[in-house]
């Protein structure tokens, strides 16, 4: 919390609505916060899927590869008491085509999943702007809701 520049004071009254907006936003500003560490993750899945379908394309077909199943994914991103803990994953032994296949589901699926996350941003700014507006609106200068 900042204080105000000495000689200043603070000549505003919170109202229980206004402290409930500062609420909900403080609230969204989190929410907003773990949807950009998600989407982060998503996108650098996606890449590392780009990356390995890139590689497996120089494989023949029939040859047997590793694939991993299980493991750390943006769905126990998502989850909130997920964050202490490690997933596991193993590798199985697949044909080329097959991982192919499953590395293009996946993949689609994260196209998916990155499209939600982004348009649940973008809500997200539309209430934290009006909210923003608000409250800089009664409070000006005395309220700090920048980074």
């Amino acid at each position: 919390m900042e204080l105000l520049p000495e000689g200043t004071t603070n000549n505003h009254e919170v109202t229980l609505d206004d402290q409930h907006r500062i609420n909900e936003f403080s609230t969204l500003m989190t929410h907003f916060d773990r949807l950009n560490e998600i989407l982060k993750h998503l996108h650098l899945e996606k890449e590392q899927i780009d990356d390995v379908s890139l590689e497996l394309e120089l494989v023949d077909d029939d040859e047997i590869v590793d694939y991993l199943i299980g493991g750390e994914t943006p769905e126990t991103l998502s989850n909130e008491n997920s964050s202490a803990l490690i997933n596991d994953g193993c590798f199985v032994k697949l044909k080329q085509s097959q991982v192919m296949s499953l590395l293009e589901e996946r993949n689609n699926y994260l196209i998916k999943e990155i499209d939600k996350t982004n348009s649940k941003i973008s809500s997200l700014n539309e209430n934290l702007s009006s909210l923003k507006s608000t409250l800089y609106a009664k409070f000006g200068n005395s309220i700090n809701l920048e980074r």
